[in-house]
């Protein structure tokens, strides 16, 4: 077996007549063969050269062969050369095993075939050789990646040249190029439609033909010596570095203002200034309108104050009104609700002839006196409730409702009010039961004010009270009539304070407060009431309620309490 690159082969033996055995063995395979007669040797031969395979002995003086290849081993260089061992003496198991424990890849005994060694060592010259085949095959891949590569830089530095190029010319801000001598170089197409010029025709001549400052050598040698990062453009002193507000001329005679920046390029020892302007003509233009409309806004500004802090006074004397209102509403309540309730008190003792028998003509009187008491006390109590609630004093005791339930118990008390005026109460719940948090006593006498209205209203015909849950975990209440309804130019004035439509034949007097300040609870809760109606065709006035009302008081101040103080 012949190669045209020989791998090196290490024998180490301390014996020199084994070594040559051990090379009339190998001769035939044509390969590199390196003598080492001791373990220090053989290391230091490792150090030197690559080796495709190792022959060790197992005994030699110094070192043995069991040492040498733990050093062998223990280098990064040499970690992965096979070890074949031969011995004539160590044949016992324990020295093959730590033969093999310490990275050998075979273990021989003397005296060995010729052609079973020479077969083994073929094999790892072989494995040597593809594995150099591979590494130079591999070298050769990363070569032509390389070249690969250059030649798709060299493409690509082109391209990016011609598409630098592209943009240079078909920047909107004119791009200007000119030598030490001032002589123009690059002119590109936007330089052409600002100052006016050709491009052939302005390549070559000065600079200067273009500006009216004058570009003095002191200036450009500063632009040249400033590092790159300290060229501040904001100013025409050369000090400073970088220019601002030029003033360009146009070839037709005409100054405008420029700004623009400078950098400059030392190319082989030679210097290139290049310019960016911009035609800031518009923006100057646009600047004195800014300027102009900055003190028109200062001075609306001034008058808007003034104007604020005269709402302001008259929202702060429009709210000591509405508190003085409140009060007024309040106390009048209170001193009135003594005397009526008196009033009330003996009509009815009256009226139980506790004084003696009255006769009919008596006995109607004193009704009809206990029936406007009555309305009195309950325009007085809503008054009353009104005024708690524009004063923000209307506490919420948050507590678990459960419906149907809350409105099955109100049915009882409002059923004999609806026996008396014919009109059949019929309670339609579709779902399963809810239960909310809210405050009991609200949400009745929000229901209560409803029904009450649809008893009176409903032209003694059946009224339905259809309700159901909500998909987000509260209720939905309508209570339906079907009396002659509400125009619809009258419908938004039902929730209006102090406001009663034009009553018709056999209606019954109403305060005018009661859906108002069933609206404002109903808010106070966190739903909403709301009314739809045509003439003829019935009410409904639907209640939707939240799952909860969240156990807040009545601290807000309501919307429709500002617009309600002046229909009032």
């Amino acid at each position: 077996m012949t190669t045209a690159h020989p791998v090196s082969i290490l024998l180490v033996d301390d014996r020199p007549e084994n070594l040559l055995a051990l090379e009339a063995i190998l001769e035939p395979l044509g390969q590199h063969l390196v003598r080492a007669l001791s373990g220090d040797e053989a290391l230091k031969k490792v150090l030197i050269h690559d080796f495709a395979v190792i022959l060790l002995d197992v005994q030699m003086p110094g070192i043995n062969g069991f040492e040498t290849a733990k050093l062998i081993k223990s280098r990064e260089r040499s970690r992965y050369i096979p070890i074949i061992f031969l011995t004539a003496i160590n044949k016992e198991d324990a020295y093959v095993f730590e033969g093999y424990s310490v990275g050998a890849v075979d273990y021989l005994f003397k005296p060995f075939q010729p052609d079973i060694l020479r077969s083994k060592v073929a094999v790892f010259v072989d494995l040597y050789q593809k594995q150099r085949q591979l590494n130079e095959q591999e070298r050769l891949l990363r070569e032509g990646e390389r070249r690969e590569l250059e030649l798709q830089h060299t493409a690509e530095l082109h391209a990016s040249e011609a598409r630098i190029a592209e943009i240079v010319n078909s920047a909107m801000d004119a791009i200007i190029s000119f030598g030490e001598d001032q002589k123009v170089t690059l002119f590109n197409r936007a330089a052409e439609q600002m100052f006016g010029y050709p491009g052939a025709e302005a390549v070559g001549k000065p600079i200067g033909t273009f500006f009216k400052q004058d570009f003095d050598q002191r200036f450009l040698t500063h632009i040249c010596a400033m590092p790159a990062a300290e060229r501040t453009p904001g100013t025409t002193d050369p000090e400073a570095g970088g220019v601002e507000s030029l003033v360009g001329k146009r070839k037709n005679g005409e100054e405008f203002p420029i700004e623009a920046s400078m950098s400059c390029l030392d190319i082989g020892g030679e210097k290139l200034y290049n310019m960016i302007a911009r035609d800031v003509s518009e923006r100057k233009r646009a600047e004195e309108a800014l300027r102009a409309q900055a003190v028109s806004l200062r001075n609306a500004s001034a008058q808007l104050k003034a104007t604020n802090e005269e709402l302001s006074l008259r929202q702060s004397d429009l709210e000591k009104a509405m508190s003085a209102r409140s009060r007024f509403y309040a106390s009048m309540s209170h001193e009135l609700r003594t005397p009526i309730n008196a009033i009330l008190g003996y009509n009815t003792l009256l009226l139980e002839n506790i004084y003696g028998p009255l006769n009919d003509k008596q006995t109607e009187g004193l009704k009809r006196t206990q029936r406007a008491a009555k309305h009195l006390l309950e325009l007085v109590n809503d008054v009353l409730d009104l005024s708690k609630i524009e004063a923000g004093k209307v506490e919420m005791n948050v507590q678990p409702v459960r419906f149907p339930t809350l409105i099955e118990d109100l049915f009882v008390t409002v059923t004999p009010m609806a026996d008396e005026r014919g009109s059949p109460l019929t309670l339609e719940w579709q779902g399963e039961p809810r239960t909310i948090m809210s405050d009991p006593r609200r949400v009745r006498q929000i229901l209560l004010n409803l029904l009450s209205n649809a008893i009176k209203f409903g032209g003694q015909k059946p009224i339905r009270v259809v309700g159901g849950p909500t998909a987000d975990g509260g209720v939905d209440i309508a209570v339906v009539d079907q009396g002659e309804g509400i125009a619809t130019e009258d419908l938004p004035k039902v929730f209006d304070e102090f406001v009663q439509l034009p009553k018709r034949a056999g209606q019954q007097e109403g305060t005018g407060l009661g859906l108002p300040i069933s609206r404002r609870l109903a808010e106070l809760l966190r739903g909403k009431l709301e009314a739809t109606s045509a003439l003829g065709e019935g009410s409904i006035f639907r209640l939707t309620l939240p799952e909860t009302a969240d156990g807040r008081k009545n601290s807000m101040t309501l919307e429709p309490a500002g617009h309600s103080e002046a229909r009032a």
